[in-house]
């Protein structure tokens, strides 16, 4: 009888075991791992490619002439950066420039005016290939390449009036703008190839701002003498 006891002890010890040692539902799922032929990491996603930056390159300048509202078709090429130079002298009243472009609005002043605004200058963005001129007056509208652009001289002050494009020789580091206009004052800087706000102020305005030459320079203003420099 106390063998049997043994016996018996040692079995329900040998099922006790055995049910402790047996996996237990816990409500967690379990890890499963891949398998070797089994990718084990998830696909970087495609980026689609950076869009092409517009070509500063040469091409022959164009000039239309003509007088109150117009439109005028262009021979410009797509994808190559161009400088308008939109000249009305004896204008009155609302004088604006307006193109089927990304760069929608290059002149927006009234009665005489001559500026230079630039245009196919955002990556992937949309060329321009027409002109709608809303003036009164006789009027110039001139479209050159990069050739055409004035140039500063490091460290010396450029003088200028209203609206206007500088080219900024290689080196510079710095630039500063200063004008004591009572309207509306913006410089965009081409940074790596795209335009960006440097300057954005109402008044008199003086506006440090880093930039890497060789680069381009849009200043806009209202009718107001300014000076920029470049170190």
């Amino acid at each position: 009888m106390r063998r049997t006891a043994v016996r018996l002890a040692a079995v329900c010890a040998a099922v006790a075991l055995t049910a402790s040692c047996s996996p237990r539902p816990t409500g967690i799922g379990a890890i499963v791992y891949p398998m070797e032929d089994e990718p084990g990491d998830t696909p970087a996603p495609v980026l689609p490619p950076r869009p092409e930056k517009p070509r500063l390159a040469e091409h022959p300048a164009e000039t239309h002439q003509g007088k109150n509202t117009a439109t005028v078709p262009l021979t410009w090429p797509s994808g190559v950066s161009g400088f308008l130079t939109f000249d009305c002298p004896k204008c009155t009243g609302h004088v604006a420039v307006t193109t089927d472009g990304t760069e929608s609005l290059l002149v927006n002043d009234g009665d005489a005016y001559h500026g230079t605004a630039w245009f196919n200058v955002s990556p992937g963005g949309t060329s321009v290939h027409t002109l709608a001129v809303e003036a009164t007056g006789s009027w110039t509208a001139t479209i050159t390449d990069y050739r055409g652009v004035p140039a500063v001289e490091p460290g010396k002050p450029y003088n200028g009036h209203g609206d206007a494009v500088l080219a900024v020789p290689p080196g510079m580091v710095m630039g500063k703008f200063f004008t004591g206009s009572k309207g509306s004052n913006g410089v965009w800087v081409l940074a790596d190839g795209y335009p960006r706000l440097a300057v954005n102020h109402i008044g008199e305005t003086t506006g440090e701002f880093a930039l890497t030459g060789p680069t381009y320079v849009a200043v806009e203003t209202f009718e107001a003498e300014w000076t920029f420099t470049a170190w």
